[in-house]
C-alpha cells in the first residue's frame, strides 16, 4: 500500500522514559520507546486505532496489528506463518471457490473465546464501508466473495463467485479478515466507528499481544502486554510509539536517550558515530516499491504514450548511483512492480536484473531512442535539451516533502535525464497534497515520485494499482493485455501468470521504476535483535555484516 500511508504534520515530543537496567532486563520483560515506521520510512503520525475505517498508514496499521492481528500472519519472506495465525488451517475445494477455515481456540483480553462470527464481522464491516475502505478491491474484497457462512464456533466457510488462485486469495484477500469485538462495540455502525476511530474506550477488548494503555494524538501510543493473549507473548512489558515531526528529530531523540529504537536518516548517515554506543541492524525498506507515476490523460505530456520515450527515461535512471549516494549503499534495485527484497516472487529474469542493475542503465541507448522519435537537441539553459516540432521535451515531477533523501533522489533523476536532453522541473509538496492531486480525475500534473507498500496485498499482482479503473492507478494507464494478465494472476494458480505480468510491466513501463531504500536502524544495548525485530512492521532487521552494500564508501558502524 502506498506509504501510503498518509504522512501528517506531527507535534514534536520528547518524553523521557527511563530505560531498564541490565539486571531488570534479565528478570522482566523490558519497556521500550520507539519511533513510528522504524525500518521503513520517516516517522509519521498515528491518527487511528480502529481496524477497517482507518487511513491505512503504516503507523496506524502497525499499532492496530498489535491490538487486532489478522486472520493470517505473514512473515518476512511473504509466506503464511501458521503458528502465529488465528487460522489453524484453510482447505480449498470446489474448483478453488470454497475456503474452509478452522480457527484456533484463542481468547479475547477479557477471557471470552474468539468465535468465527467475530471473524465474519470484519468482512461485514469491509463490505459496509464500501469504496471508502482503502483496501477496497485488493484481493477481490469484498466483490469476489459470494458469501461467508458460519459452521460452528471455530469454523467458517468463505465462498467466492468464481474460481480464484488460492495463493492470491489467501495472501491478498483472507489476510484482511480479523476477529473484531462486535460485542464490545455495542452495535455501532461502520460510519459511527469511522467517526470514533481515535476513541480509546473502543479498544478495551483486544486479541493481540498488546492492549492499549494510553493514546495522545500527536504525542504517543502506549501499549502494555496482554496477559490473556493466546499466541506467543509480546517481547515487552510496555511498548511506546512516540511521534516525531521528522527523521532528524527522531535521530536526536535516539542520541539523547529518549528513544530505544529508531532509524538513522540517510542524510545523517555520517553522524552515525554519535550512536556508536547502540547496536545496529539493516532493513530492506519493506516489501514495496518506489516508482514514478506518469499522467496518461494530461494532453500536455501526451508524449508519455510513446513506449520508446518511456524506455528512454527508464534507461537513463542510474539506480546504482542512487543507492550509493542517496541510500548510503543500502537499497534494492527495482525494475518491475514486484519487489526485489525478499525476491520471493521475482522471475529469474528480474532476479538477474536486480543482481546486476547496470544492465538496465543504458544512457546512450536512451539518446538513440529519443532521436528515433524525432526529438532533436536544442541549446538552452547551459545544456542541450530536446525539441520536436517546436515542442520541448519538458515536464514537472512532483515528489513528497519532509525528507532530504527524497530531495537527493529527485535531484539524481533530474541530472540523469538532463544528460539525455530531457528538461524536468522538480516540485516538492506535502504528501497529503500530492495524494490529493493524484486523486483528481484528469488532473493537470505530469509525473510524481511515490511509493507503495504491499500490505495487505502481499501477492504483488497489481490489481487496483495498474489495471484499468484501478483505485490507485493514478496515471490512468489502460491496456487490455495488462488487464488480462492481472486477471490471470488472480484466477490461475502457479507463478507463470505472475512472471508474465512482471515481464509486461518491465517492457511496457506504465510507470518508471526506481530503487527501494534500505534503512540503518539503531537500538539500545541490552536488547536482542529478535526483540527489536518484533517491533518492526513486516520488515526484518539483520546485522550489517550480512548486508551487501552497493559501492560502499566506508564501513558501517
Amino acid at each position: 500500500m502506498m506509504r501510503r500511508r498518509i504522512p501528517l504534520i506531527l507535534v514534536l515530543v520528547l518524553l523521557v522514559t527511563p530505560a531498564p537496567t541490565a539486571a531488570a532486563t534479565a528478570t522482566h520483560r523490558p519497556s521500550i520507546r520507539t519511533a513510528t515506521d522504524v525500518g521503513l520510512a520517516a516517522p509519521i503520525n498515528i491518527n487511528s486505532i480502529l481496524p477497517i475505517v482507518n487511513n491505512q498508514s503504516v503507523s496506524n496499521a502497525q499499532v492496530i496489528a498489535d491490538l487486532y492481528p489478522p486472520l493470517l500472519s505473514i512473515g518476512h519472506k511473504i509466506t503464511i506463518r501458521w503458528r502465529q495465525s488465528l487460522a489453524r488451517s484453510i482447505r480449498v475445494t470446489d474448483h478453488d471457490t470454497h475456503f474452509w477455515i478452522r480457527l484456533r481456540h484463542w481468547k479475547w483480553s477479557d477471557g471470552r473465546p474468539i468465535t468465527a462470527a467475530e471473524v465474519a464481522y470484519s468482512f461485514t464491516l469491509m463490505r459496509d464501508f464500501g469504496p471508502r475502505y482503502l483496501n477496497y478491491s485488493i484481493g477481490g474484497i469484498p466483490m469476489v466473495v459470494r458469501r461467508v457462512r458460519l459452521l460452528g464456533p471455530h469454523r467458517l466457510l468463505v465462498v467466492t463467485h468464481h474460481p480464484v488462485n488460492p495463493h492470491w486469495f489467501e495472501l491478498n484477500g483472507l489476510t484482511q479478515f480479523q476477529a473484531l469485538p462486535r460485542f464490545a462495540w455495542k452495535g455501532l455502525s461502520v460510519d459511527e466507528l469511522y467517526n470514533e476511530q481515535t476513541e480509546p474506550s473502543l479498544v478495551r477488548v483486544v486479541d493481540g499481544p498488546y492492549r492499549l494503555a494510553k493514546f495522545v494524538l500527536g504525542r504517543e501510543v502506549v501499549l502494555v502486554r496482554n496477559p490473556a493473549y493466546s499466541g506467543p507473548p509480546g517481547h515487552f512489558h510496555r511498548l511506546v510509539y512516540a511521534m516525531y515531526t521528522s527523521s532528524e528529530g527522531a535521530f536526536w531523540a535516539l542520541r539523547s536517550g529518549h528513544l530505544d529504537i529508531g532509524n538513522v536518516p540517510h542524510a545523517l548517515y555520517r553522524a552515525r558515530g554519535l550512536l556508536r554506543h547502540m547496536k545496529s541492524c539493516i532493513t530492506n525498506g519493506g516489501f514495496g516499491i518506489n516508482y514514478i507515476v506518469l499522467n496518461f490523460v494530461n494532453p500536455r505530456v501526451a508524449f508519455f504514450h510513446e513506449l520508446a520515450l518511456r524506455r528512454a527515461l527508464e534507461y537513463a535512471i542510474n539506480q546504482k548511483l542512487m543507492i550509493r549516494v542517496a541510500f548510503n549503499g543500502f537499497g534494492t534495485p527495482g525494475f518491475s512492480p514486484v519487489p526485489g527484497s525478499p525476491p520471493t516472487y521475482l522471475s529469474p529474469l528480474l532476479r538477474r536484473l536486480t543482481d546486476h542493475p547496470s544492465l538496465m542503465y543504458r544512457p546512450n541507448h536512451a539518446r538513440a531512442l529519443l532521436r528515433s522519435l524525432g526529438w532533436r537537441r536544442r541549446p538552452g539553459r547551459g545544456w542541450v535539451r530536446r525539441n520536436r516540432a517546436g515542442v520541448p521535451l519538458r515536464f514537472t515531477m512532483l515528489f513528497p516533502s519532509g525528507s532530504r533523501t527524497q530531495i537527493i533522489v529527485a535531484d539524481i533523476i533530474k541530472q540523469e535525464w538532463e544528460k539525455i536532453g530531457v528538461d524536468v522541473r522538480l516540485r516538492q509538496i506535502p504528501f497529503n497534497l500530492l495524494l490529493a492531486k493524484l486523486e483528481v480525475p484528469h488532473g493537470h500534473w505530469s509525473a510524481a515520485l511515490i511509493a507503495w507498500d504491499y500490505e495487505p496485498d502481499y501477492y504483488p499482482t497489481g490489481e487496483g494499482l495498474f489495471n484499468t479503473h484501478g483505485g490507485t492507478n493514478y496515471g490512468h494507464y489502460s491496456n487490455p493485455t495488462l488487464d488480462r494478465l492481472i486477471r490471470a494472476t488472480n484466477v490461475e494458480p502457479g507463478r507463470a501468470p505472475l512472471y508474465a505480468y512482471e515481464r509486461f510491466m518491465m517492457r511496457h513501463l506504465p510507470v518508471l521504476f526506481v530503487p527501494l531504500q534500505g534503512n540503518l536502524v539503531k537500538y539500545r544495548a541490552g536488547l536482542s535483535l529478535r526483540a527489536v525485530d518484533s517491533t518492526l512492521y513486516h520488515v526484518a532487521c539483520v546485522p550489517p555484516s550480512r548486508v551487501k552494500r552497493v559501492d560502499s564508501p566506508s564501513p558501517s558502524r
